[in-house]
This record gives C-alpha cells, sequence and structure tokens, in this order.
C-alpha cells in the first residue's frame, strides 16, 4: 500500500486539477470532457488499488467505473449537447478572476481546517480532495448551465470515491455498482429534463431562457 500512495497522490492532485479547468472553460463539449479525464483518473486508481490489495471486487468496480464513467455517460451527454445544440455553456455567475479568486478561498479554507481533522489518517491527498469536492460544489452554483450542474454531481462523486479509498473505508464491488447504478438513473433523469426543457423553451441553458424572457417582455 506504502508504494502506490504516490500514484493515489497524482490521481487525486489530476482529480483536482481537473475541477480547476471545469471551472475555466466555456463549452459544455469541453467540460464533459474534462469529467471524461477526470472518471479515467479514478478508474486508474482503483485498479492500482485492487492491484495493491488483491482485491477482485475493486477490479470489477474499475472495469464498470470505466464502461459507465468513461464512456456511456460522457458519450450520452455530447449526444444530448449536438442534439440540442448546447454547445456554448451559459455564462457564470462570476467573472475567471473572481472565480479563480473563490477556488483559491475554497482550497485555503480546506487546509487551514479540514486538513488538521485528517492528519491522523496521514494522507496529505484527502485534504486536497476535499478541496475538490467544495470546489465542484462552487462549480454547480457559479455556473448557470443545466448541463454544468449535471455534470458537476457526477464529477463530486468521482472525489468522493477517491477520497473513501485513500481513507481506507470499505470500498466494495457492491458499493461501486450501487453508485454506477445511481449515476446511470441520474443521467437518465437529466436527459429527461433537458428534453422537456428543450421542447417547451428551445433551448438548455438558464441564461439562454432568460435573455429569451427579457426580450418577450420588452
Amino acid at each position: 500500500m506504502i508504494f502506490i500512495l504516490p500514484w493515489l497522490s497524482i490521481f487525486a492532485a489530476s482529480l483536482f486539477a481537473l475541477m480547476l479547468l471545469m471551472n475555466l472553460v466555456r463549452k459544455n463539449t469541453s467540460l464533459v470532457m474534462l469529467y471524461l479525464a477526470q472518471s479515467l483518473m479514478l478508474t486508474l486508481a482503483l485498479v492500482l488499488l485492487s492491484y495493491s490489495t488483491g482485491s477482485t471486487g475493486l477490479l470489477f468496480a474499475a472495469l464498470l467505473t470505466l464502461v459507465v464513467k468513461v464512456v456511456m455517460a460522457p458519450a450520452f451527454l455530447l449526444h444530448m449537447i449536438r442534439k440540442y445544440h448546447g454547445h456554448l455553456s451559459a455564462a457564470s455567475r462570476l467573472n475567471v478572476p473572481l472565480s479563480l479568486l473563490a477556488l483559491a478561498a475554497i482550497t485555503a479554507f480546506t487546509y487551514a481546517y479540514v486538513a488538521p481533522a485528517l492528519a491522523q489518517y496521514g494522507s496529505s491527498s484527502a485534504s486536497i480532495l476535499f478541496a475538490c469536492i467544495f470546489g465542484t460544489l462552487f462549480l454547480m452554483t457559479n455556473r448557470r448551465g443545466a448541463l454544468a450542474e449535471i455534470v458537476g454531481v457526477l464529477s463530486l462523486e468521482n472525489a468522493v470515491v477517491l477520497l473513501a479509498a485513500l481513507l481506507g473505508i470499505e470500498h466494495s464491488f457492491a458499493l461501486e455498482f450501487a453508485i454506477t447504478f445511481d449515476i446511470a438513473v441520474w443521467v437518465a433523469i437529466a436527459a429527461g429534463f433537458l428534453t422537456m426543457m428543450y421542447r417547451q423553451f428551445g433551448a438548455i441553458d438558464a441564461a439562454t431562457l432568460e435573455m429569451t424572457h427579457l426580450t418577450e417582455e420588452e
């Protein structure tokens, strides 16, 4: 296990870096591709954990993650974007400099108040994953696009799963299957929501809907 800790730290840092990029990109297609890359990092981390612990369940969990989170979910979301012409995302509530400042404050808060409580686990990567979780929550509140919130929920689960692995919480195939099933249900519900939104308003971005409403009032 000691041998794989540096690699797990690299995967944790990768998830955090990809979360930062998610907060900065403007296109929904870029957002989905970053989620795909993040899910791939999680898959590799689970494979590494399976190899080090000899757990067959973790290997099946990694394969399930690869199929659902790396292949199926991104492909489905990209299909929705193409179908409903949602290539450009809605604007963020904060501009890029303010968003970076907010993310820096979130990271500083995590290392100042959360990291001391995690010192007993001896893993510095846990703090960066908590920062990743808080940063993903910021993404969901800062971005107005409906698809950004969907990807935010999926990305949040990635950080939680890797955090559980780093903290030594038991992570079985049954647990990963249940989480993956929840993701499949969530994606199906989100697809239905986007379909109804497009049929009703002709757009899938909240900012576009707001602008249309203002134009109609004028």
